[in-house]
């Protein structure tokens, strides 16, 4: 029996854990064991995965592997020099000017309609004579420090 003023209480029962605390947990470690799943396939599906997007079969950069015909290829330099775009051809003897200038035009985009015809070729020494006809009756050279370098110039006619 108590009386007023006694400090003598009855001892206080086990706290019962609350429903919510225990839901939240349960949830907390379902939810760790979903994000351990995700990194999981994550880090199979990067291991499996090709390297680089796209590398599927690639075509081959330098050209096929299959012998080419018994014709010498030579390298040549052909630059623009109105705005310094340049790019490399390969051509052989009977690669024409024209083809060249086709060529040359396509690698480096003045492909537009209206600049269609008035595209000469020279030789980077001497632009006074344009250059006309197949390769291997102009002075065709291996590329090297006296490798052969043409310039591609756009002169319409006015």
């Amino acid at each position: 029996s108590s009386r007023p003023g006694d400090r003598r209480t009855a001892p206080l029962a086990p706290a019962q854990p609350r429903q919510p605390l225990v839901t939240m947990a349960a949830r907390r470690s379902g939810l760790v064991l979903v994000l351990a799943a995700c990194a999981a396939l994550w880090l199979l599906h990067t291991a499996v995965a090709p390297a680089f997007a796209g590398s599927s079969v690639q075509p081959s950069v330098r050209g096929s592997r299959v012998p080419r015909a018994s014709a010498t290829i030579y390298e040549i330099m052909v630059t623009n020099p109105s705005v310094g775009a340049r790019t490399r051809l390969n051509i052989n003897e009977k690669t024409t000017v024209d083809e060249i200038i086709a060529k040359a035009r396509k690698e480096m985009d003045f492909e537009m309609a209206f600049l269609d015809g008035d595209w000469y070729l020279y030789e980077m020494e001497d632009e006074t004579k344009p250059l006309s006809g197949a390769m291997g009756q102009l002075n065709l050279r291996p590329w090297g420090p006296e490798g052969m370098e043409l310039h591609l110039l756009y002169q319409p006619k006015v």
